[in-house]
């Protein structure tokens, strides 16, 4: 007992410095986690996850978009443990967060060593737009962990090629493709990487034999999803937001422009412009050293490069995934610096961290600032994340006024058949209210010419929720309660019953008996 003790005390004060910036990590991150309202991919996912976990024959439901459902099932799953459904889905991506930082602590102690890995971790932590992706129920936190972590297993592939590294790789890539289809991505960097460590290996059929494993083992992984018809049905709908095959052959010039200098604000103002600069002069010299550390280079670059062209355009949920080894190629110039002349290092360290430290505390404070402020400073902004119906705001003053009501009476809340904010916000936050239930009130699903009713008829209260003054089709039939207005646009929700002492013709709709 006195032998494990002293083990376990040892490596704590071996990995002290490290542990304390997995504790700082965590405090970043969650911290005000819920603070800024439900953005409406999330409203989606958590939708999607909570129908996948919890209806029967569901399991595949977000498939019908063409959205891979490993994350949602991860979702619906933490939906069910955790009362609030959107902390649940923003601390699964906190995790993801701290698996990629993980990931790139351990790339770089094998390239470098653990002062460049502590400084590498440490920067992730504090840029602004990694802590606004791994706060957020989105999927581009998981990808990057994944591509990171793929890029870990390729680098000791390099090292030892051993088939169990190969085995690794397959199920990572399998993985990241049951999440989003950009993962793929990272599987094709390393097919091409591979073409260099055939270059350099002296076994060069051990590498086939490498590379056949670790595909056939990635097959493995997504059988499930390959095996499934909706998958492929649906597959092609991805060219709304990448380009076709066909498309990336006849060269477009100007998406790829377009897409180009905008990703370069976005590299250069929100990972902050000495981050961006470093990490350039970074890679030049790391390009210089081993072969090593020019795999490393080519894995991540080339991963880079195709998410960059492959896309209708520039946006930095499409690009921010690939980007986390910068932090790496960043902090390692630093180091040299600091090598050098302490003094010197010293001053660009804190520098370097300080800049990026403030926008990312800002972004917690005061999250509406942080996203008017980057725009100002960049020419780059998303509206989306603050003013439309994409926006969150307010739906949690919504939901909150119906949890009120649902302490004193029974209640339905009806909602349009839309996907997003905020019908499927609704869905997720009144699943397990036993008072207060959201179903799906739509003129469309009620199959009958609603021209020759007068009134609406129920066995149960009815509210119904609106996006911006959108009814329906149900206009004639409400009245207005109340609405909660967007701060930041001219958006809004409303809320609205059936009309009081309504006379004329009634169509009943009885919910419970349906």
């Amino acid at each position: 007992m006195n032998t494990v003790f002293r083990q376990v005390k040892n490596t704590l004060i071996l990995n002290r410095y490290f542990i304390l910036l997995i504790i700082f990590y965590f405090v970043i991150r969650i911290a005000n986690l819920i603070s800024f309202p439900i953005f409406n991919d999330e409203a989606i996912y958590l939708d999607w996850g909570w129908r996948e976990t919890h209806v029967p024959g569901y399991l595949y439901y977000s498939l019908y978009d063409a959205k891979q459902p490993l994350l949602m099932w991860v979702f619906g799953v933490m939906e069910q443990l955790l009362p609030d459904p959107l902390f649940a889905g923003r601390i699964i991506s906190v995790f993801a967060g701290f698996l990629t930082l993980f990931g790139i602590y351990k790339i770089a102690s094998k390239l470098f060593n653990t002062k460049v890995a502590l400084l590498s971790a440490l920067t992730y932590t504090f840029v602004p737009l990694f802590s606004f992706y791994d706060r957020l129920a989105l999927m581009e936190s998981s990808i990057s962990a994944i591509g990171i972590w793929a890029g870990y297993f390729l680098l000791n592939l390099f090292d030892r090629k051993y088939y169990k590294y190969a085995i690794f790789l397959g199920i990572i890539f399998g993985i990241g493709f049951f999440i989003k289809s950009s993962a793929l991505v990272f599987l094709i960097s390393f097919l091409v990487s591979l073409i260099y460590l055939i270059k350099l290996a002296s076994k060069k059929v051990k590498v086939l034999e490498i590379t056949i494993l670790t595909l056939i083992v990635f097959l493995c992984s997504i059988v499930l999803l390959i095996i499934n018809p909706q998958f492929w049905e649906t597959l092609h709908t991805n060219s709304r937001f990448t380009l076709t095959f066909s498309e990336f052959l006849s060269f477009p010039a100007n998406i790829w422009i377009s897409s180009f200098i905008t990703h370069f604000k976005i590299s250069f103002f929100y990972l902050t412009p000495l981050l961006f600069i470093t990490s350039l002069i970074g890679s030049f010299l790391i390009f210089k050293k081993t072969s090593k550390h020019k795999l490393f280079l080519l894995y991540f670059f080339i991963s880079f490069l195709i998410a960059n062209f492959s896309v209708r355009g520039g946006f930095d949920r499409y690009i921010v995934s690939f980007m986390p080894f910068l932090v790496i190629c960043s902090s390692f110039i630093l180091m040299e610096i600091f090598n050098k002349n302490k003094a010197n290092g010293y001053f660009m360290i804190i520098i370097f961290t300080l800049i990026p430290f403030i926008l990312t505390m800002y972004q917690l404070i005061n999250f509406p600032g942080y996203i008017l402020t980057m725009g100002k400073m960049s020419g780059y902004t998303h509206p989306s994340y603050l003013s439309g119906f994409t926006s969150g705001y307010g739906i949690n003053e919504a939901i909150e006024y119906f949890k009120n009501l649902s302490k004193k009476e029974k209640f339905v809340i009806g909602v349009a058949e839309n996907t997003g904010n905020p019908e499927s916000a609704f869905q997720i936050y009144f699943n397990k209210n036993k008072n207060a239930k959201t179903v799906y009130m739509d003129e469309k699903l009620l199959g009958v010419d609603l021209s020759k009713y007068d009134c609406l008829s129920t066995d149960v209260k009815v509210y119904f929720v609106s996006r911006d003054n959108q009814q329906a089709g149900l206009e004639k039939f409400l009245e207005k309660v109340t609405e909660f207005k967007n701060p930041y646009g001219i958006n809004s929700i409303g809320v609205y019953q059936l009309k009081k002492n309504c006379k004329g013709k009634s169509l009943d709709i009885s919910i419970t008996k349906t």
